[in-house]
């Protein structure tokens, strides 16, 4: 736990909002519950129960079920961040929806899947027509991006482009204020998507060491990039990424081999989770904000995994495995 969260008054109305809502978290006992469940007219009943139940309707296409969690995490995002003084907390989160729409604007569509958070429609639209006028900032850092190279740059590599600066955007964010636990979750969480991007990297023979363009510069992270893209061999990664990142990396390596990457991101996932809820204490400041968006995010990923995983009927004990831990 961290030492001291100061309380921040401006921060009240919608820290106010927060302590009303949190009631309605899920326990892990729910999420079992749905598990269980083999008719979908008892999932329906469930799931009224949730931050959900105003988005089933009659006509609720089952298949389009995870547009649908997303939407509702989209639209609470957006709400908290119309209540709070900085719309960093909330920006954070908004930026994952972003980077997804943006590999689209750049392969020329101009039809955007999922919610818009910090690039509206018009920007985005924009950059599918060639216009980078409007470019996010990180995007522009990386390495070989130059003008008129950038349809040249990205066939074939563009999704590690985008994490790249997606990452070094995540980053930015978090700088933008002074919370020591909302910069560590973030540190935590992008040395653990560094490690996921090389890790499937390796696993699909790819030489890693030519990774370094996109993902660099990050900060404080050019060290750790540096080192792993120097070595093929995961097994003598741990020393490299360290602490407690290190650690849990460590014990995924000791899973059955295609366990191993799944494995390492449910414990960074769960990871997270912990270093989050320390925002629950505080009565009223930018890490309340950000606790409960990432406990309301768990919730809409567990809610996807048991409703989709019921629904395709995949083994039950295979969803418990990859339950997230709750927010409560």
């Amino acid at each position: 736990m961290f030492p001291k969260i100061p309380n921040i008054p401006q921060w009240g109305f919608v820290s106010g909002r927060i302590s009303a809502l949190e009631d309605h978290f899920l326990p892990r006992e729910f999420f079992m519950g749905i598990i269980t469940q083999e008719r979908i007219d008892d999932i329906v009943l469930h799931l009224q129960e949730t931050f959900l139940g105003d988005y089933l309707t009659p006509g609720t296409v089952w298949e389009d079920f995870s547009a649908l969690a997303d939407r509702c995490f989209h639209d609470m995002a957006i709400s908290m961040r119309s209540d709070s003084p900085s719309t960093i907390p909330a920006d954070i989160f908004l930026l994952q929806s972003d980077y997804l729409n943006l590999k689209n604007a750049f392969s020329g569509t101009t039809t955007f899947p999922f919610p818009m958070g910090i690039l509206s429609h018009e920007k985005l639209s924009a950059i599918a027509h060639g216009d980078f006028a409007d470019l996010p900032g990180p995007v522009t850092e990386a390495g070989g991006f130059g003008e008129g190279e950038a349809y040249e740059v990205f066939p074939g590599v563009i999704d590690t482009f985008l994490d790249g600066a997606y990452l070094r955007h995540l980053l930015s964010l978090a700088q933008g204020l002074e919370s020591e636990m909302i910069r560590t979750y973030v540190n935590d969480k992008i040395l653990a998507s560094i490690v996921i991007i090389l890790w499937r990297a390796v696993k699909q023979g790819i030489q890693t060491k030519r990774y370094q363009q996109y993902l660099l510069p990050l900060g404080d992270f050019t060290s750790v990039i540096t080192e792993l893209t120097g070595i093929q061999n995961p097994e003598a990664w741990q020393a490299v990424i360290g602490g407690e990142i290190g650690e849990l990396f460590a014990e995924s390596m000791e899973l059955e081999m295609d366990d191993q990457i799944s494995g390492f991101e449910l414990r960074a996932t769960n990871h997270l989770v912990r270093i989050a809820r320390d925002g629950k204490f505080q009565t009223a400041g930018p890490e309340r904000v950000f606790s409960f968006l990432s406990g309301f995010l768990v919730e809409m990923q567990n809610l996807k995994l048991v409703v989709t995983g019921r629904l395709n009927r995949i083994d039950q004990s295979l969803l418990k495995q990859r339950l997230k831990d709750c927010y409560v």
